[in-house]
């Protein structure tokens, strides 16, 4: 029997990195916690069930910190030098992401976040049931993702986004033929006829090739974890050439907000259209936009809202609001 090599390499440096960095892994298990952020040795801050707060019992040595960062890059390939492009490094191991810089770019010394990948899966039910989503607005989600509708979760950083792209997936019917897209892969759709496909920009097997990709694969839907750049534009195109329900998460301030966030992005493919044929395709497109934010360290639905259409003569999309959280208190039609 012939061993994977890269799953051993995997392998090998999970336990280095573990080793490395024992105090700060042991954070981990409390399920509560989903992110460390090393700052630097004597500065690290947990993400616990939705809030940020420090971990003063536990220190690092830059040796650690650093040999940790370098193992990654390692794994990923790279030789990670400080003051140079190498000196950041993005990196993934099972069921963990990692973004690490080296000192000095990083002025305080070498600096690491991890992320631990949900296990959990929240389903629509569970946002009513927390008071994170009201059960009207989980409904009309429900019924527009049924229905076919073309949609966008936006939000900041921390805000839920892929966690509500999974819960949203759930509702998607089991006859259907999904492709996802991400890096890395966080989506656990439940759908039997699924392809998740995984990006690799560093090896230039790209979020926009693998759009084109799928759209070959004769999808009903396609998911996007997350619009980062001019893979909005052929997102755009497939979702507005016969494949309904498409999904994507970006980031932006509010629902509106995401139109002009998609209209840079889409932008950036280097399209030689005019912005008014780029917002008449978006308009087109995009049906639903849902809106993510956090209130009191919990995350909840800020707005939602559907596009109507585009009006040239104002340069304004027509938005019908559906939803809206302005302080704290809840407005909806």
């Amino acid at each position: 029997m012939q061993l994977d090599a890269r799953m051993l390499n995997a392998d090998r440096v999970s336990a280095l990195v573990r080793h490395r960095l024992s105090a700060v892994f042991d954070l981990f298990d409390n399920p509560e916690v989903t992110e460390v952020s090393i700052n630097c040795g004597d500065e690290i801050w947990i993400t616990k069930a939705g809030r940020r707060e420090r971990a003063p019992q536990v220190r690092l040595t830059e040796v650690d910190i650093s040999s940790a960062i370098r193992e990654l890059a390692g794994a990923m390939g790279q030789d990670a030098r400080p003051e140079t492009p190498s000196a950041i490094v993005n990196a993934k191991l099972p069921g963990l992401r990692f973004a690490g810089v080296l000192g000095p770019t990083a002025g305080k010394g070498s600096a690491l976040s991890i992320r631990k990948h949900a296990k959990k899966v929240f389903t629509l039910d569970q946002y009513v049931a927390a008071g994170a989503i009201r059960a009207t607005e989980a409904e009309r989600l429900r019924h527009w993702v049924r229905e076919g509708k073309n949609m966008l979760v936006g939000g900041s950083t921390d805000t839920g986004k892929t966690t509500l792209l999974n819960a949203l997936s759930r509702e998607i019917p089991d006859d259907e033929r999904v492709l996802t897209i991400e890096e890395p892969r966080e989506l656990q759709l439940v759908t039997p006829n699924w392809i998740p496909l995984e990006a690799n920009v560093q090896k230039a097997l790209t979020p926009t090739l693998l759009v084109e990709l799928c759209v070959r694969k004769s999808p009903d839907r396609i998911l996007l974890g997350e619009l980062k750049g001019p893979e909005a534009a052929a997102f755009l195109e497939a979702a507005n050439t016969g494949h309904h329900g498409c999904m994507a998460s970006l980031h932006c301030n509010s629902a509106y907000d995401a139109l002009a966030r998609l209209e840079v992005l889409t932008l950036r493919a280097g399209l030689d259209w005019p912005l008014a044929a780029i917002r008449q395709q978006i308009a087109s497109t995009i049906h639903v936009i849902v809106h993510m934010g956090k209130a009191d360290g919990m995350r909840r639905l800020n707005e939602v809202a559907l596009v109507r259409g585009y009006d040239a003569v104002t340069s304004r999309y027509d938005v019908e609001w559906i939803y809206r959280r302005a302080d704290g208190a809840a407005s909806g039609q």
